[in-house]
């Protein structure tokens, strides 16, 4: 391959029981090919490998930088147990984005190996720890360096992996790397799937510029996992994390139990190339003396080891440890500000769309809260950088949410407040109320004579809206309708009858209500008005009907009594000698009759009486 360096490195050095013996050390490798296999170890045989103080520098986008293991299960797994990998530094000066993967020190199918004090830049998959369910017993990955990988250690399929006191730092955006800084998953590629459980993750910093993941870990490989007493900070919000594919804020992260002594806070490096921090950051736990010395504050990597500090006092966290001699009179520690939400309380309710306002409570032990986040779970939705520290959410859908507060202080530490959950609710419908209406005139049982032009005046109101029409119906039939008040119709009546009466109000969301009835009575104008008495009225349907002289233009006439839905229950001719006349109609049902006398077509004259 051209310009491509190999390092095919033969086994030439004294073989103690079957055991060669390999120090790579100060050695410089570089690759301008697209695909390159890497520094590549042999490993036929079983091997002692030291890989010590070199500089490996590639562009590749797919293969390797340093291989030193197997891909899949084979018959040279585990020939370089123990491997010492230690003081490199490696760099990759490609375009950084999802689905570019050449691996930075891969180590795959063996256990036990030391992964320390190493400087990894810019590679994509930086420290791959792999295999079919092996399990790491003495080896780690510790004091390394890892500067804007696209994740900084792959645990894939081997249990008991160590990361302690590194340091991670990313500037990438999530459209240059979906994966987490610490990515464990098991293998799927073997079946049955390699597990990876018992990963423990300890007093490293976790620094991202964006809301990238710091650690990512499948369901499958949350037994026997611990991470704690580490240092997390991203300064677009608060740190994110993923559990079985879900995510979470830092606050829901320790309520699953992880990370109960960590703190989010700014380790406050000198720059981004050394990863010094200002100041001790004293937040760590002893791990043990095979874990007590770590990187230096003035270690610089080349062809021989980068300058050591051995843990003295608290342990600090990190890959960068302080000598107790450097710092005689330590700058006091910041005490990260206090933050909770007072407002609103857990398990809060509001409706669809709600108004809801956020109140944090704030305090700071040795300075003064300078600006206070808020968030709906990762989504920043605003901040205040003065008290009161109140923030309004407005328009919130219907759903179930987790808010948290960031308080960050005048010295750049910050401290997210624990979550609370609140639940919008779908709003009930607005119940509209129907409207009220009243026919107000003509009164009730009130008769006219025919021909007639009758008003009807209506009153109608609307509690929640307005009235838009009202409808006026004779008997149930619409006769008209009219649009604004004063809601008034002409009922004009040219033939004798009587009508039931009622008016129907619509509102503006189409509510309606029907007033009750007024019965009207018309009657043809009477020829002769007193031709005729009856009596006794009211009566039982038995009755007399005395005539008056009849004119002399008026002969060969009628009686004839109507019900009011114009049935005629009674006819009798009269004779122009007769001068009264008894009526029985007894059976007829009780209700308001009409009697006429006609001749021929012609209404001499009308009676209404009751029937009772």
């Amino acid at each position: 391959m051209k310009y491509t360096l190999i390092a095919i490195l033969l086994l030439a050095t004294a073989v103690l029981s079957g055991q060669t013996a390999l120090t790579i050390e100060g050695k410089t490798y570089t690759n301008p090919d697209d695909t390159w296999y890497g520094v590549n170890i042999a490993r036929t045989q079983l091997t002692t490998l030291v890989f010590r103080n070199n500089a490996i520098t590639s562009v590749n986008r797919y293969g390797y930088l340093l291989s030193a293991g197997d891909e899949v299960p084979g018959a040279y797994n585990n020939n370089l147990d123990g491997a010492v990998i230690t003081g490199n530094v490696l760099t990759w000066n490609g375009t950084p984005e999802p689905g570019i993967i050449p691996h930075g020190i891969f180590t795959g199918y063996n256990i036990n190996v030391n992964v320390k004090y190493n400087y990894l830049n810019k590679v994509p998959m930086a420290i791959i720890r792999k295999s079919n369910g092996m399990t790491d017993i003495s080896g780690a990955v510790a004091y390394n360096i890892v500067k804007d990988p696209g994740t900084g250690v792959v645990v894939k399929g081997m249990n008991g992996v160590r990361i302690y006191n590194n340091t991670f730092y990313s500037s990438l955006t999530t459209t240059q790397t979906n994966r987490a800084l610490i990515d464990i998953y098991e293998n799927p590629s073997v079946t049955p799937a390699g597990s990876a459980k018992g990963t423990k993750i300890y007093n490293n910093i976790f620094y991202t510029k964006n809301r990238l993941k710091n650690i990512s870990i499948t369901s499958a490989c949350l037994s026997g996992f611990e991470c704690d007493y580490n240092i997390y900070y991203c300064e677009s919000g608060t740190p994110v994390f993923s559990v079985g594919g879900s995510l979470k804020t830092f606050a829901e992260w320790q309520a699953m139990g992880f990370d109960t002594h960590s703190r989010v806070i700014n380790p406050n490096f000198r720059d981004f190339i050394s990863f010094v921090p200002a100041a001790r950051l004293d937040y760590g736990t002893d791990l043990g003396s095979a874990f007590a010395t770590g990187l230096s504050v003035d270690a610089k990597w080349g062809t021989t080891s980068p300058a050591t500090a051995t843990q003295n006092g608290q342990w600090q966290v990190g890959a960068i440890i302080y000598k107790e001699v450097d710092t005689p009179e330590p700058a006091p520690v910041n005490s990260p500000p206090l933050i909770n939400i007072s407002s609103p309380t857990k398990s809060a309710s509001f409706f669809d769309p709600a108004t809801i306002t956020i109140d944090a409570s704030t305090s700071d032990p040795d300075g003064t809260v300078t600006k206070v986040e808020f968030y709906n779970g990762i989504t920043k939705l605003g901040e205040i950088t003065s008290a009161p520290w109140s923030y309004t959410w407005k328009e919130v859908k219907e759903g179930t949410y987790s808010i948290t507060a960031a308080a960050t202080d005048n010295s750049g530490s910050r401290t997210v407040s624990s979550a609370v959950t609140i639940v919008v609710e779908k709003a009930a419908p607005a119940v509209n109320l129907a409207p009220s209406v009243a026919i107000a005139s003509p009164l009730n049982n009130v008769s006219f004579e025919a021909p007639a032009s009758i008003s009807l005046t209506v009153n109608a109101s609307d509690a929640d809206g307005s009235v838009a029409r009202v409808e006026y119906l004779a008997g149930g039939v619409k006769i008209g309708e009219s649009f604004m008040p004063p809601f008034t119709f002409t009922f004009q009546c040219d033939t004798a009858g009587i009508f039931e009466i009622t008016a129907v109000a619509w509102d503006n969301l189409n509510a309606k209500a029907t007033s009750a009835p007024v019965t009207i009575s018309f009657s043809l104008k009477r020829a002769f008005p007193d031709l005729v008495n009856l009596y006794p009225s009211p009566n039982t349907g038995v009755f007399t009907v005395e005539y008056d002289p009849l004119p002399e233009s008026v002969s060969g006439y009628r009686l004839i009594i109507l019900s009011l839905t114009g049935t005629t229950v009674f006819v009798s001719q009269i004779s122009e000698e007769e001068m009264h006349k008894n009526i029985n109609i007894s059976d007829a049902v009780p209700g308001i009759y009409i009697m006429q006398i006609t001749d021929g077509n012609r209404i001499l004259t009308t009676k209404r009486f009751i029937k009772y």
